[in-house]
């Protein structure tokens, strides 16, 4: 069994058992099937206004009611720049400008006993018509917080609190 994914059975053939391989595979002994279950890109905004920086409350699991930036996974044929203005334009509502790249930082997410390792890069960027908004169903509320002011442990997720530690110091690398 791979460990992180719980796959009991094979995916292509259905057959059991399978079996670990290095520390991020399964292979099936009985077919050959390999599976890698690699790192998946996201993204996520530091949108920067007057007031300070965009935050969001989740509404979903993980991290239900913790704060976070917004963004999320990159579809298959989709760049970091494309997928982050999607999220937003999604969770928020929100056209992005002057997006420029902050950093990448590592994270695990837990999801339906599933554990993903993702790479999020963040962004740096501005939102035209804030206070016109209108958060999905993902989305519980929208904070503007001041960097210094971020009360790091009501973030969700490690990247998240990384990625503002570095930030609310200034720091761009």
């Amino acid at each position: 069994m791979l460990r992180h994914a719980r796959f009991f059975y094979c995916p292509s053939c259905g057959k059991r058992p399978v079996e670990g391989l290095l520390h991020n595979a399964m292979r099936c002994p009985s077919c050959g099937f390999v599976y890698f279950h690699n790192c998946a890109s996201c993204v996520a905004a530091i949108i920067t206004v007057k007031q300070g920086i965009v935050l969001t409350v989740r509404n979903r699991a993980p991290k239900r009611g913790l704060l976070d930036l917004p963004g999320g996974f990159c579809n298959y044929g989709e760049s970091l720049e494309d997928a982050l203005v999607r999220e937003v334009r999604e969770e928020l509502n929100l056209e992005l400008s002057d997006l420029a790249y902050f950093g990448s930082f590592p994270n695990v997410y837990r999801y339906k006993n599933v554990t993903y390792f993702t790479t999020d890069a963040i962004f740096l960027c501005t939102a035209q018509n804030l206070p016109a908004a209108a958060p999905n169903d993902e989305i519980a509320g929208i904070r503007v917080v001041r960097p210094a002011l971020i009360d790091l442990s009501r973030i969700g997720f490690s990247s998240t609190r990384a990625a503002l530690a570095r930030y609310s110091t200034g720091r761009r690398r």
